[in-house]
């Protein structure tokens, strides 16, 4: 890059308009430069210089791909990520259609191959992959590239935004379950006034009792913190507690996103923003955690 030579020594940012050819036509390059000399330029990038600023806030938020430090009794102990899925992060897509949605942990990754059956990017599928939530409606669902399956203590967030049918109705948001046992699966409004649902077998589930007939929220969209401490499940909504119950502590697999078992309908209807898993009960480290996965989530656009 040539830059213009200059009589005096200066320190400041420039605004010199520079362009580059891309098969053939001229398109304007996103830089920083520093006037010394001369002009030296750097970080350059050919994208829309807002989605830069976007990407780039997201990049220095807080990890959630590492181990997170907590102590238990007298001891250190890490609780790892299993899997952790983000709007922003390895979507691959055809037409705005999701296909494939990699963990940014591990190996794992959401998939489904059937056009009518994939989520897409953005309310109506208008979105932008980067940028906007995954939308479920009409039997859309994802299916794990592999089981998970959550042994003793545990943490997992869903940020979604549920979307009844029927307005104020909030019934059959199927958030996991698993393809091949339609009684193993998180819910809400499985039931009349019970809200949520965790359920390990016909016979054994955790039901958490409403007033109304039916869940009610506040926010359009809302971080669930679903944890298994011993014989305790708490569930929490936007960092608040709403609910502690005695849970079994029988393994939890799921490997689907949007519907449980093999049933067709009802599925879920509504977005999914992030989604992740850890081996572990989150304490210390929770609200730290919360708070990434909102401020993260909250700039979500379509």
């Amino acid at each position: 890059m040539i830059g213009k030579r200059l009589s005096k020594n200066k320190d400041k940012s420039l605004s010199n308009r520079v362009y580059c050819t891309i098969d053939g036509v001229l398109t304007p390059v996103v830089y920083k430069a520093l006037e010394t000399d001369y002009i030296t330029y750097t970080d350059l990038y050919v994208t829309n210089e807002k989605r830069i600023v976007q990407q780039s806030s997201l990049t220095k938020a807080s990890s959630l791909s590492k181990p997170f430090k907590e102590v238990v009794g007298s001891s250190e102990v890490k609780v790892n990520p299993i899997c952790v899925f983000d709007y922003h992060s390895k979507i691959k897509e055809s037409s705005n259609k999701v296909g494939y949605w990699w963990s940014s942990y591990g190996s794992t990754y959401f998939s489904q191959l059937t056009a009518e059956l994939q989520p897409v990017i953005g309310r109506f599928g208008a979105g932008v992959n980067g940028s906007s939530p995954i939308y479920f409606f009409n039997k859309s669902f994802l299916t794990l590239s592999d089981n998970i399956t959550l042994s003793g203590d545990f943490t997992v967030f869903l940020y979604v935004e549920p979307i009844p049918e029927v307005a104020n109705v909030h019934t059959n948001h199927r958030f996991l379950g698993k393809s091949d046992d339609a009684d193993m699966y998180f819910s809400i409004g499985e039931y009349p006034y019970r809200s949520y649902s965790l359920s390990f077998s016909s016979s054994s589930i955790v039901l958490v009792s409403i007033t109304g007939l039916y869940w009610k929220t506040a926010e359009k969209r809302l971080l669930i913190t679903l944890q298994r401490s011993g014989s305790t499940l708490y569930i929490r909504e936007n960092g608040v507690q709403v609910a502690s119950e005695t849970t079994p502590t029988t393994d939890f697999t799921f490997n689907q996103f949007g519907r449980i078992g093999g049933v067709t309908s009802p599925t879920y209807n509504g977005s999914l923003i992030h989604f992740s898993a850890y081996d572990g009960f989150l304490d210390s480290s929770l609200e730290t955690v919360e708070n990434a996965i909102i401020k993260s989530a909250q700039k979500a656009k379509g």
